[in-house]
C-alpha cells in the first residue's frame, strides 16, 4: 500500500563540503512521530541509473551517514519494524555536496510506504566552506565562447578573469589555461582536480585544458575555508567530474560553426576578420555489464582559420626614415657629442644600417600621429581532444579510470613586408591526464579511498622568422633558428617566436581514510606529488634590444641612430628539474548538536626545494669566493654536488614548519533549516612556481648579459667586451677552470625562502526564500605573508641597483655606480611580499525548476599588495592597490525553457521546444599607474613612475560620459603628469587610475525537437556580446609614447555561433 504525503524535515541542506574530491555525502537523523531518535533502522541509498546501492544502519542517536557517494540521481529508503517504509526519490547529489536529509517515520506496517518525491533543500547548514556549484545544465546550455567550460568558473562571486588584463603582463602557456583570481589571492592560486587527479600546469600553477562540455558532468569551486584534505593552493579548489556511462546508452553528436561574415568588426580593425571555425565531435556512454561495468568516451575537433583583432602601432614617417625629425617639438641631442642636431635633422651617414633594414619592412603611417592600423597575422590553429572512461561497481568496491588527451598546434605568421604582424608564440603542445580511483567500503562507517593521477605536457615553441639580426647587417652571433626581438618604447615592437621545447608533468598518489564514530566524521590521509620539468629553450640567444631611455630625446630617433638603451643576450634556458611535495592531514566534521556542526582540521605542507638534476644552481653571497668555480667573480657561489659554503645544494633551504589549522562552524538559525550562519578561518600554503626556479639561469651554465647604451649595428663591439657567443650557447656544464665574462646578470633564490602563506576567513548568512530561491551574504577576507613570485610580471627584487650621485649620474656610468660592479642586474626571489583582501559578496540563486534557473552575484572588494619593485631601496613605495583589484563586479546567468503551448502536429513542433540562456557581466576598470618612460632615478631598474603635478589625483579622471572618440583619444588627463625628477622614482602613486569599465551580454537561443522518445535534435544560436558593446582595454600610460593617454585596443565585438546537436 502506497501513501503520498508531505514530510516534515527538521534539517535539510545542500552544501559544498569537506572531503569530496569527486563524490558527495548524505547524512541525516531518523525520527519517530514525537521527534525521538530511531536506532537500528535500515537506510538504503540507490542510484537507479547505475545500480549502485549501499545500506547502513542508524546509531543510538538515529544518525546515518553515507560519506562518499558518486554524483548522480538517488532513491532513499528507510525501514524499521513498527513503522511504515519511507521512500524518497528525486535526490540529486552533486560534486563536493554534503546533503543532510532528516527522516520522520510514521507508525504502521513495513509493507506500507510513504513516498516523497523531492530533492534535498538548498541552504548550507553543514560546513563553513564558501563555494559555488556549476551543474550540468549550466555547462551544457549556457553560451560558451570556444566551448570552454572553465570560463563558467567566473560565475562565482569573488572571481576575476585576469585574461582580460593580459596587457598587464599575465600570460598562460597552454590554450584553455585561464588566469583566475579568486578572492584576491592572485593568479596561480587555484588547485584544479579532474576526477580527483591534479589537473594543473605546475610551471605557472594554472589549469590544464578542460574536456569539452559534453564530457563534463559538473564542477564546483570551493573558494574559502577549505577542509584540511585540500592544499597546494590558497585561492580555492575546482573539482571537475566527467560523465560516466549508465545502464542505458546515451550520447551526442554535435557541430558548432562560426564565420566572420556574421560577426561585427572590432572597433580598431580595418575590416571584419576572416574567422572560420568548426567544432565538431561525439560522445557516447553505456553499460558493458549492467549494474557493474560502464564506459564513456568523447572526441572534439576544433580547426580555426582566422585573422586576429585589428592593431595600432606608431611608426616612423617617410621623412624620419631618412633622418628628418623636424616635425617634432622637442630638440634632438646627438648622444655622441651632446650637441643639438640642427633643425632636428640627423645626417644620413649617422643612421643605423640595421635600423634602416628593419624599418624598410614596416609599413608607413596611414593615420594621424604616425599611426598605422593593420590586421595582425592569421591566428590559425588545430585542436584534437579525446577522452575515455570506465566505472566498475562491485558492492563494497568501486574502481574508476579515465584518460584525457588534447593536441594543439598553432602555426606562426611572419611577413617580411610587415614585421609588426609577427606572432611571438608559435606552438605545438600535447597534454595528457590519467586518473584512477578506488573506494573500499569496509563497513558503512569505515572507508578507504585511493587516487592516482598522472599528467604530461610536451611540446614547445617553434621559430617563424625567415631572417635574423645577422641578415639585417648586425655584428652578432645568433643561433641557426632565427629570431627578431626589439621594441621602441611607446611606438612599436617586433617579436618573433623562438625555439623552445619542454617536457613536464607530475604524478600524484593520495589516500583518504574515513571513519565515522558517533557524531564525528574523521578523515585521515595525505598525498605525494612528484613533479618533473625539463626545458631546452633558445631564449635570448638572438638578443633583445630596447629603445626606452630617449638617449637623443626621442626613442624613435634613438632607433634610427641605432643607439640601444638596453641590450640583453643569453645562452638559452636549459633545466632539468624534479621535486616532490608531501602533505598529511586530519579532519573532524563534528555534528556537535542537531543545529551546530564544527569543522576542525590540520594540514602539514612541508616544502622541499626543486632539484636541478645537473647541479646548475648558483647563489649570491657578497665577497664570497667559489671553490667549485675559482674564476667566478666574488659573490657568485654554487650549489649542486660539492656545493660551496653558504649555498644550499638546491639553491635554497627546506621549509618544513608549514602547519595549517582549519576551523569552521555552521549553525542552523531556524528549525526549518532555511536560515544558516557559517564562518571560519584557516591557514593555507601555496607551492612555489617552478617558473621561478627556471629563471635561475646563471654563468657559467647559461649566462645572461645586460648592457646599456650600446650600438644596434655592433652591440658587443661598442661595449668593448669580446662576445662569449656562440661558444656559450647551449646547455653548458663546464669544468672548474671555466672562464667568466663580466659584468654578467645573476638570478638566485633567497637562501631561507619561505613558502607563501595566506590566512583566510569568512562569515556567511544564508536564507532560503520562496520556492528554490536562496540568497547568500558573505564577508570574505585574507592576508598574504611571505609571498614570492605570485606576480609573474615582476617577481624578483633588484639587489644590485645603481646609486644616484647628484650631478654625476648618467646612463653611461650606470655600471660604475652599481653596488657590485662584476654584475649588471642581480635579481632575487624573496619571500617578503604582503597582501590583504576584503570583500562583501551577495549571491542570489534559483536552482532549475519550472523551466527556469538563475545565478546572480555582486562582489564589492579591495585588494592591496606591495608588488612592483619600482623603488629597489624602499618596498613600502609599492604598497597600494593591486593591479588585479576590481572594486565592483556583477554577474548574472540564467536558463529559461519557454512554456509549451497546446497545438499539436506541425504547429506544436514549431512553437514548442524553445529556450533562452544568458550570461551578463559588468565590472569596474582594472587599475593602472602612469610610467615616466625614462630611468630618471638612474638606478638601472627602469620602472620609474611619473610625477603628479595636479592638486588631486581624481582630477586626472576625465569621466565616463564621453563619446568613444573622446575616450580613446584622451582617456586620462596627461597634462597632470611629468617625467620624474632626476634621482627620484616619481610622485604619482601605485595604480592610482582606473581603466575602462566592462559590460558584456552573451545570449543563447535553443530549439529542441523531439524526433522520437530517445532522440532529440537541438539547434542553437549563440550571440556573444549581443549588443556589440565596445569594451576598451587599458590606455597607453607611458609619458614618452606619442600615444600616451590613448586607447588602441578593444575586446571582441559581437560574435555569432550556430550549433546543431543530436542527443540520444
Amino acid at each position: 500500500m502506497s501513501i503520498a504525503r508531505g514530510l516534515l524535515v527538521l534539517a535539510a541542506s545542500s552544501v559544498l563540503a569537506f572531503a569530496q574530491f569527486t563524490t558527495a555525502s548524505l547524512s541525516g537523523v531518523v525520527l519517530d512521530p514525537i521527534g525521538a531518535a530511531v536506532p537500528e533502522a535500515k537506510v538504503t541509498i540507490q542510484n537507479p541509473e547505475t545500480g549502485f546501492e549501499i545500506s547502513s544502519g542508524t546509531g543510538v542517536n538515529g544518525l546515518f551517514v553515507f560519506p562518499r557517494l558518486p554524483v548522480g540521481n538517488y532513491r532513499l529508503t528507510v525501514e524499521k519494524s513498527g513503522f511504515t517504509t519511507y521512500f524518497q526519490e528525486g535526490i540529486v547529489l552533486t560534486v563536493n555536496q554534503s546533503a543532510t536529509q532528516n527522516v520522520m517515520l510514521r507508525v504502521g506496517q513495513v509493507s506500507e510506504r510513504v513516498i516523497v518525491s523531492a530533492n534535498v533543500e538548498l541552504v548550507t547548514t553543514g560546513t563553513a566552506t564558501v563555494g559555488q556549484l556549476i551543474d550540468e545544465r549550466r555547462v551544457i546550455d549556457l553560451p560558451l565562447n570556444g566551448r570552454r567550460a572553465q570560463s563558467l568558473l567566473y560565475l562565482s562571486a569573488g572571481t576575476i578573469d585576469l585574461d582580460q588584463s593580459r596587457s598587464l603582463g599575465y600570460a598562460g602557456v597552454y590554450p584553455g589555461e585561464q588566469l583566475a583570481n579568486v578572492n584576491g589571492t592572485g593568479p596561480g592560486q587555484v588547485n584544479y582536480q579532474l576526477d580527483g587527479a591534479g589537473h594543473n600546469d605546475t610551471y605557472l600553477n594554472l589549469n590544464l585544458p578542460f574536456p569539452n562540455p559534453d564530457a563534463i558532468q559538473e564542477f564546483a569551486l570551493q573558494s574559502d575555508n577549505l577542509s584540511a584534505q585540500f592544499g597546494n593552493a590558497a585561492g580555492g579548489v575546482v573539482n571537475i567530474v566527467t560523465k560516466s556511462g549508465t545502464n542505458d546508452i546515451h550520447g551526442t553528436a554535435f557541430e558548432f560553426l562560426r564565420n566572420g561574415k556574421f560577426n561585427a568588426r572590432n572597433f580598431f580593425a580595418p575590416r571584419q576578420d576572416s574567422l572560420k571555425r568548426n567544432q565538431f565531435g561525439v560522445s557516447i556512454g553505456g553499460p558493458i555489464k549492467r549494474d557493474r561495468l560502464f564506459f564513456f568516451g568523447t572526441y572534439q575537433g576544433t580547426p580555426v582559420r582566422t585573422a586576429p583583432e585589428g592593431r595600432i602601432a606608431f611608426v616612423p614617417t617617410g621623412a624620419q626614415r631618412k633622418g628628418d625629425f623636424s616635425t617634432i617639438s622637442s630638440q634632438l641631442i646627438d648622444p655622441v657629442t651632446k650637441q643639438p642636431f640642427p633643425g632636428n635633422i640627423i645626417p644620413e651617414s649617422r643612421l643605423s644600417p640595421v635600423a634602416r633594414y628593419l624599418v624598410g619592412r614596416i609599413p608607413l603611417p596611414d593615420g594621424p600621429g604616425q599611426q598605422v592600423t593593420f590586421t595582425g597575422g592569421a591566428a590559425n590553429s588545430d585542436e584534437h581532444q579525446w577522452m575515455a572512461k570506465f566505472d566498475y561497481n562491485a558492492g563494497k568496491h568501486q574502481l574508476n579510470g579515465r584518460y584525457f588527451f588534447t593536441d594543439f598546434n598553432r602555426p606562426g605568421d611572419f611577413s617580411e613586408t610587415n614585421l609588426l604582424v609577427a606572432a611571438g608564440n608559435v606552438m605545438g603542445v600535447r597534454v595528457q591526464n590519467v586518473a584512477v580511483s578506488y573506494t573500499f567500503t569496509v563497513t558503512p562507517s569505515l572507508l578507504f579511498n585511493t587516487w592516482f593521477g598522472w599528467n604530461s605536457q610536451t611540446g614547445g615553441q617553434k621559430p617563424n622568422s625567415t631572417f635574423g639580426f645577422p641578415e639585417a647587417g648586425m655584428k652578432i652571433a645568433a643561433p641557426a633558428e632565427r629570431e627578431v626581438d626589439f621594441s621602441v618604447d611607446g611606438y612599436f615592437r617586433v617579436s618573433t617566436s623562438q625555439l623552445g621545447k619542454n617536457d613536464r608533468g607530475d604524478w600524484t598518489i593520495r589516500e583518504d581514510v574515513t571513519k565515522i564514530r558517533g557524531a564525528h566524521e574523521w578523515h585521515f590521509g595525505g598525498e605525494v606529488v612528484r613533479i618533473r620539468n625539463s626545458m631546452a629553450s633558445k631564449w635570448l640567444q638572438s638578443g633583445n634590444f630596447n629603445f626606452t631611455d630617449q638617449l637623443s630625446g626621442n626613442n624613435l630617433a634613438d632607433f634610427m641612430l641605432g643607439r640601444v638603451s638596453a641590450f640583453t643576450q643569453g645562452a638559452g634556458e636549459f633545466k632539468d628539474m624534479t621535486g616532490t611535495k608531501f602533505s598529511l592531514y586530519v579532519q573532524d566534521n563534528w555534528r556537535a548538536t542537531p543545529r551546530l556542526t564544527l569543522n576542525l582540521g590540520m594540514r602539514w605542507d612541508p616544502a622541499r626545494p626543486f632539484l636541478e638534476e645537473k647541479g646548475r644552481v648558483a647563489c649570491f653571497l657578497p665577497g664570497a669566493k667559489s671553490a667549485r668555480y675559482p674564476n667566478a667573480p666574488a659573490g657568485l657561489i654554487y650549489g649542486g654536488p660539492n656545493s660551496d659554503p653558504g649555498c644550499p645544494s638546491r639553491g635554497y633551504e627546506r621549509n618544513l614548519a608549514n602547519v595549517g589549522p582549519r576551523t569552521g562552524f555552521a549553525y542552523r538559525l531556524t528549525k526549518d533549516g532555511k536560515t544558516s550562519l557559517r564562518g571560519g578561518a584557516g591557514i593555507y600554503y601555496t607551492p612555489f612556481l617552478s617558473a621561478l626556479v627556471y629563471m635561475h639561469v646563471d654563468p657559467p651554465f647559461g649566462p645572461i648579459f645586460d648592457f646599456e647604451d650600446v650600438s644596434f649595428d655592433d652591440p658587443w663591439g661598442s661595449i668593448g667586451t669580446p662576445s662569449p657567443f656562440p661558444a656559450q650557447f647551449g646547455a653548458n656544464i663546464p669544468g672548474p677552470d671555466a672562464g667568466f665574462t663580466t659584468p654578467v646578470s645573476l638570478y638566485y633564490m633567497q637562501r631561507d625562502l619561505r613558502i607563501p602563506q595566506i590566512i583566510g576567513w569568512n562569515l556567511t548568512l544564508e536564507r532560503q526564500l520562496i520556492g528554490n530561491w536562496v540568497v547568500r551574504m558573505s564577508y570574505v577576507g585574507n592576508k598574504g605573508t611571505y609571498l614570492s613570485g605570485s606576480d609573474d610580471y615582476n617577481p624578483a627584487q633588484e639587489m644590485n641597483p645603481a646609486i644616484y650621485i647628484p650631478g654625476q649620474s648618467t646612463r653611461g656610468n650606470t655600471q660604475q655606480r652599481r653596488l657590485y660592479r662584476d654584475f649588471s642586474g642581480v635579481s632575487a626571489i624573496v619571500s617578503g611580499h604582503n597582501s590583504n583582501y576584503h570583500s562583501g559578496q551577495l549571491t542570489v540563486e534559483k536552482r532549475f525548476s519550472h523551466g527556469f534557473s538563475l545565478l546572480a552575484s555582486h562582489t564589492w572588494s579591495k585588494a592591496i599588495d606591495d608588488f612592483g619593485w619600482t623603488n629597489p631601496f624602499n618596498r613600502r613605495f609599492d604598497y597600494g592597490i593591486s593591479r588585479d583589484d576590481i572594486a565592483h563586479f556583477f554577474k548574472l546567468s540564467s536558463i529559461w525553457e519557454i512554456p509549451r503551448v497546446n497545438p499539436g502536429g506541425p504547429a506544436g513542433a514549431i512553437l514548442n521546444g524553445w529556450g533562452a540562456t544568458a550570461n551578463v557581466l559588468w565590472r569596474g576598470g582594472f587599475p593602472f599607474g602612469v610610467r615616466s618612460g625614462v630611468d630618471n632615478s638612474f638606478s638601472g631598474v627602469g620602472r620609474n613612475r611619473a610625477d603628479f603635478v595636479g592638486a588631486n589625483i581624481n582630477d586626472a579622471d576625465l569621466g565616463s560620459g564621453r563619446s568613444h572618440a573622446e575616450t580613446i583619444s584622451r582617456f586620462f588627463d596627461t597634462s597632470l603628469f611629468r617625467q620624474n625628477a632626476p634621482g627620484t622614482f616619481g610622485t604619482s602613486g601605485k595604480n592610482v587610475l582606473r581603466g575602462p569599465r566592462h559590460f558584456n551580454t552573451d545570449l543563447g537561443i535553443l530549439k529542441n525537437t523531439r524526433v522520437s522518445e530517445r532522440i532529440n535534435v537541438q539547434f542553437r544560436a549563440e550571440l556573444f556580446n549581443i549588443f556589440n558593446n565596445v569594451n576598451f582595454r587599458l590606455p597607453n600610460a607611458t609619458l614618452t609614447s606619442p600615444a600616451v593617454g590613448r586607447i588602441t585596443t578593444a575586446f571582441d565585438p559581437r560574435i555569432i555561433q550556430f550549433g546543431l546537436k543530436v542527443a540520444f
